[in-house]
């Protein structure tokens, strides 16, 4: 009875060190992946919703290395990507209801697997006002963390760029030159 007991403990301390020694997939070394942000389409913002007045920032993950790159894209950008932005006074912005509502929800995420081979890119669009709240004119510093396994392994990110953003103050009824009836 010792004797099985013995070697249940050998086999299962064994076992143990074996999987502690197999290196993860979510510790893929990033260090050839950039991510940048650009504006899609610059134009004049302005405080509001993202329906009325959204902000499009293109993001792009390429692949600077010499060997194939791997990752994980969400069908829903949310799980795959998140916005950080400060005003001048370095005051953070708080994220969207809909976004906290999303990445807090017990949900299924689908998602691909994207391989990017030496030198190539994927790039895609987002609506900034989607993820943070911009509620007031000012300037803004904003880049982006990229999550290559998905949002819930946060330890594993990327992060772009920086851009600034400038939110003017909402066009008022008195300065126009037509009234709505």
């Amino acid at each position: 009875m010792n004797i099985k007991r013995f070697l249940l403990m050998v086999i299962s301390i064994s076992c143990f060190f074996a999987y502690a020694q197999v290196p993860e997939k979510s510790e893929q070394k990033l260090e050839n992946a950039e991510v940048s942000i650009k504006f899609y389409d610059r134009t004049v913002y302005y405080p509001g919703d993202s329906e009325n007045n959204p902000v499009y920032v293109y993001i792009t993950v390429s692949n600077k290395g010499s060997s194939t790159l791997r990752f994980k894209i969400a069908d829903d950008k949310m799980f795959s990507v998140d916005f950080i932005a400060f005003n001048v006074k370095k005051t953070q912005l708080p994220s969207t209801q809909g976004l906290i509502r999303k990445r807090t929800t017990n949900q299924t995420v689908y998602f691909r697997e994207i391989s990017l081979e030496p030198g190539e890119e994927y790039s895609f669009r987002e609506n900034l006002k989607d993820y943070l709240e911009i509620k007031d004119p000012s300037i803004y510093y904003v880049e982006l963390r990229f999550y290559p396994e998905l949002y819930r392994n946060k330890n594993v990110s990327l992060t772009s760029n920086r851009l600034s953003l400038e939110v003017r103050p909402s066009p008022s009824a008195a300065s126009s030159s037509a009234l709505p009836v």
